[in-house]
């Protein structure tokens, strides 16, 4: 077998934009630059720019087996999600679908809530995983491995039964994406059921994915990193993360939303940028965040009156993005209503009321790539 790091040469590590590495070797791919590290507000940013939602492993071999050597950190919410969820690796090749291999040990990563929005984690040390990938033919091809959405993934080996040498330069369309949990996909059984993956294979894009769970919330180093790279599409799903955390009022959201936008305008003022509203959330719709929290139950409590002048509802950040797109006069610039990727008729794929199950991912990627299709084959 040849034996590799994630970060020699022949391998690829797209949707990758920084890296950990521990004295040992294993290396841990994160989805935003190291320079950004500084500038997070709290350690959920660095968590889950950790989970390697869109990030896969890109080379050319003619090996039939192909193994990982991974050590993988499932996330558990105390009361809310106590259910380990599949750490799932899919293998492309050349393209295509090909099989789907699951870790079955790993770490736990703990999370519980003392607060809404607020957590402490714990570690729960398990074992590494070694997958195999086999029966893949001889034949020269490009591999992608897609890594979990649900797990941070720490790689110390990559062996191949040939030798490994560097895919050909990927010519698709670039599309950055950036959004919440909703966009990270915890809750997809394995990478290609994450919706905006799904949608790019759907659509022949290269996608760089941005989700990260709670941590949508319009900060500017997300917009420098995303407009530091190449793009011929950018997507922008905004409004449940500055609900439930409560985050911001109107007087903050709408200057946000424009300064986010004039971050990417500055290195691309001409490419095509859709800004895609909130989903479905029965409890956020037209009560303000915080979501709160009793034992597995999220939901929202009203507030008094004087309380409430400014505060964001679902229902109010639509209207309110909306508007921004017909303000900014961009003829570039586009709304999508988040609720025709999923809205209420489909809430029996919402099983917490708030995230997507895999097959209600997979439904938002479907309408989404019949709904751009047009679109982004004309860009």
């Amino acid at each position: 077998m040849f034996t590799y790091s994630i970060k020699d040469r022949e391998i690829d590590v797209v949707g990758a934009l920084g890296f950990e590495e521990d004295n040992e070797g294993w290396v841990t791919p994160r989805r935003l630059p190291d320079w950004t590290i500084n500038q997070f507000a709290d350690g959920a940013i660095d968590r889950f720019s950790k989970f390697p939602s869109g990030v896969r492993l890109r080379f050319r071999t003619s090996a039939d087996r192909i193994t990982l050597k991974v050590r993988v950190s499932r996330l558990v919410i105390t009361g809310i999600a106590e259910q380990k969820r599949p750490a799932a690796f899919d293998l492309l090749i050349d393209g295509q679908e090909d099989q789907t291999q699951e870790a079955e040990n790993g770490n736990i990563l703990r999370l519980t809530a003392t607060a809404p929005s607020e957590f402490i984690e714990t570690l729960e040390v398990g074992e590494i995983d070694n997958l195999e990938f086999s029966d893949l033919g001889n034949d020269s091809k490009v591999i992608e491995i897609w890594l979990p959405t649900s797990a941070i993934v720490e790689i110390v080996e990559v062996a191949a039964s040939s030798e490994i040498t560097p895919a050909p330069v990927d010519s698709r369309k670039r599309w950055l994406h950036y959004g919440s949990s909703i966009s990270q996909c915890i809750e997809a059984n394995r990478p290609m059921d994450a919706w905006a993956l799904r949608a790019a294979h759907l659509l022949n894009l290269n996608i760089t994915n941005f989700g990260l769970a709670g941590q949508c919330q319009l900060d500017g180093f997300v917009a420098r990193a995303m407009a530091s790279l190449p793009a011929d599409l950018i997507t922008l799903k905004i409004g449940i993360n500055i609900v439930n955390a409560d985050s911001m009022r109107e007087r903050a959201f709408i200057p946000g939303v424009h300064n986010f936008l004039d971050i990417l305008r500055e290195s691309a003022p001409q490419t095509p940028i859709i800004i895609i509203s909130s989903i479905w959330c029965p409890f956020h719709e037209e009560i303000p965040g915080p979501t709160m929290i009793d034992g597995p139950t999220l939901f929202a409590k009203e507030r008094p009156a004087e309380f409430a002048a400014g505060a964001l509802t679902l229902q109010r950040t639509r209207e309110i993005l909306k508007d921004v797109v017909a303000k900014r006069f961009d003829s570039n610039l586009h709304f999508m209503d988040g609720l025709t990727l999923f809205g209420a008729s489909d809430e029996a794929n919402l099983p917490d009321k708030l995230h997507p199950n895999s097959a209600g991912y997979r439904l938002m990627g479907e309408r989404f790539a019949e709904a751009q299709r047009t679109f982004i084959g004309s860009l």
